[in-house]
């Protein structure tokens, strides 16, 4: 497999080098090696690869922003009945008083 034909497959699979790697058990630098010319996979590897291609790794779930949250008619769901019911709303407080807001950071 050529540098261009592995970005390609992980474009096409929608995963990062990182989670190439992870698939593949190999550090992060050699998949970088390998999409830079730099070094060349196994054909063992690239059987590895052909085998995700196959059947990808399942993706990791996307945290949406804070706006995305606030677009999202199930989020306005859940938050209008929290605040309708007294009991959940104060144990949310409590709760949220324990984390620091992901706005500050």
């Amino acid at each position: 497999m050529t540098a261009d034909d592995i970005k390609a497959l992980r474009k096409e699979l929608g995963i990062t080098q990182r989670a190439l790697a992870e698939a593949l058990k190999l550090d992060v630098a050699e998949v970088r090696a390998w999409e830079t010319a730099e070094g060349f996979a196994t054909k063992a590897h690239c059987e590895a690869m052909a085998k995700l291609r196959a059947h990808p790794p399942p993706k990791a779930a996307k945290n949406p922003s804070p706006m995305e949250l606030l677009a999202d008619p199930k989020f306005m769901l859940l938050v209008r009945k929290l605040l309708a019911q007294p009991k959940l709303r104060a144990e949310v407080e409590r709760l949220a008083a324990e984390h620091p807001d992901p706005l500050d950071g």
